[in-house]
């Protein structure tokens, strides 16, 4: 099983997240316009940057889940896909940057020194917490736009208030089950321990709500899967190497 899944992500080496196009340039937080993510940029132009704290630990944060605050424009709640409805604590509640940057001057008023959101990347229909997520470049739309998130980091800055965005890359959302487990725990098992073979991964949604990539439909626009049998194991990125050392 070790080996099927250093193939998976051997997939990093040759992908990443979405490139910049006119249909995602409102959300999309990096710049490069090729599936090249080895040259993906983001920038914010005429921006300075804020400096950190000298120690976080010395300031009261204010943590919360986007969605579950306040939702300042009705208009996004469905932006992506289904899945909003305030009367269901399991749905989305359409919580967006504009809601919580009309409520600065409430957290400001507690005496909280930093807000701390929850992750802001693209996520599945009803993933409220947003730590499903299927894009690492591309703003979940029902939050709001790139502009937006900026506007809220420059308003909270200008009234003294840090921001932490929560970036979680080992959350995303469980868009695979092991061939023959679709709905149960599949036994452990290793490829060559006697008559034993790993489990082939298969995609949990249709072929027709998959992105498109340069490796043909995949449930993640972050990396590509295949089944692959590797023997050796043997991850060969170009970022990092096979013990997370640098391959520059």
């Amino acid at each position: 099983m070790i080996a099927r899944w250093i193939a998976l992500l051997a997939a990093l080496r040759q992908v990443d997240a979405a490139p910049h196009t006119p249909e995602n340039a409102r959300w999309n937080v990096n710049f490069e316009t090729t599936h090249n993510p080895h040259s993906y940029y983001g920038e914010w132009k005429d921006h300075t940057y804020h400096p950190s704290p000298p120690d976080w630990r010395a300031l009261s944060i204010y943590q919360l889940l986007t969605d579950r605050f306040s939702d300042g424009d009705p208009t996004n709640n469905e932006a992506f896909a289904s899945g909003f409805d305030v009367r269901d604590m399991a749905f989305r509640h359409g919580g967006d940057f504009a809601g919580l940057m009309r409520k600065l001057p409430y957290i400001k008023g507690l005496g909280c020194e930093a807000i701390w959101i929850s992750p802001v990347f693209q996520n599945g229909p009803n993933h409220y917490h947003q730590y499903a997520q299927h894009d690492f470049t591309v703003l979940d739309r029902r939050l709001g736009t790139l502009e937006e998130l900026r506007d809220l980091t420059t308003a909270a800055h200008n009234m003294g208030i840090y921001v932490v965005i929560d970036v979680v890359m080992n959350h995303m959302d469980n868009e695979f089950y092991f061939e023959g487990h679709q709905h149960s725990s599949a036994p452990f098992r290793m490829h060559g321990l006697g008559e034993q073979q790993e489990y082939n991964i298969v995609p949990r949604m249709d072929e027709s709500e998959m992105f498109d990539t340069p490796a043909g439909k995949q449930p993640y626009m972050d990396f590509w899967y295949n089944n692959t049998w590797d023997p050796q194991a043997q991850y060969e990125g170009k970022v990092y190497g096979q013990w997370g050392e640098s391959a520059a």
